[in-house]
């Protein structure tokens, strides 16, 4: 699984001064100074997090504005993944997510010091990553949960009935056809909370970022079995 944070680099221009400071002492984002990129920054951080403790992904890669979940079952890669969803829309953090299914090595994590620089290297790679990243960068907008066409055949052979819903596009999107229906558990009131969260958060954002907004709430509305365009009209 790969995550991201949605218009967190915007945020970062319109609040530089909290990047331009010395180094931190303390990595605790809730020390943080109080501006809406770095609070945003905090709470996503604070999420992932709480998800990855409540959860236990095999591996977890978290760095900036970003995150990668690694699992040995597509069943507990799309649990994870639908309760990161729910919990974001929840506190008002847009994001977008890829799931891939493939290869995966995990070559480690190490910090370094040469002369006057500071090296973090982390060593990670294999398809699964590669897919996920291509699904969550595949065109599509919005807060969604994206799956590549290969974990799609791979879910598909898992025999349970507690599997997640997978809801087809209206147009293939390079190698994705379906989203994840992250609501397909709730009951109505959960689900309205939801769609109440996307409006709130489309009230305070820019006339060019409104379509991620739009374009989530008509997946929500495809999710729960209702026809956007007709929506739109009534």
């Amino acid at each position: 699984m790969y995550l991201d944070l949605l218009g967190f680099a915007a945020l970062v221009e319109e609040n530089p001064q909290y990047f331009m400071a010395a180094p931190h002492p303390s990595s605790d984002p809730t020390t943080w100074p109080r501006n809406e990129a770095a609070q945003r920054l905090a709470v996503f951080h604070r999420i992932v997090d709480s998800r990855i403790s409540a959860e236990q992904p095999n591996h977890a890669m978290v760095f900036s504005d970003c995150a990668f979940g690694v699992f040995y079952t597509t069943p507990a890669c799309a649990d994870f993944a639908v309760s990161l969803m729910q919990e974001f829309l929840r506190a008002h953090i847009p994001i977008r997510m890829g799931l891939g299914y493939g290869t995966f090595d995990a070559g480690g994590t190490n910090t370094a010091f040469v002369r006057n620089s500071t090296v973090v290297r982390s060593m990670f790679g294999g398809t699964s990553v590669v897919r996920a990243v291509s699904a969550e960068s595949c065109g599509c907008k919005g807060m969604r949960i994206f799956i590549h066409d290969s974990f799609s055949a791979a879910y598909e052979k898992i025999r349970s009935e507690k599997k997640h819903q997978f809801v087809p596009l209206p147009a293939q999107f390079k190698s994705v056809s379906c989203e994840v229906n992250f609501v397909d558990r709730l009951d109505p009131e959960e689900i309205g909370q939801l769609a109440g969260s996307i409006q709130q958060m489309a009230r305070s954002v820019k006339a060019e970022s409104q379509h991620h907004y739009a374009e989530t709430l008509d997946a929500l509305s495809r999710m729960i079995g209702k026809d956007p365009e007709r929506n739109r009209e009534t």
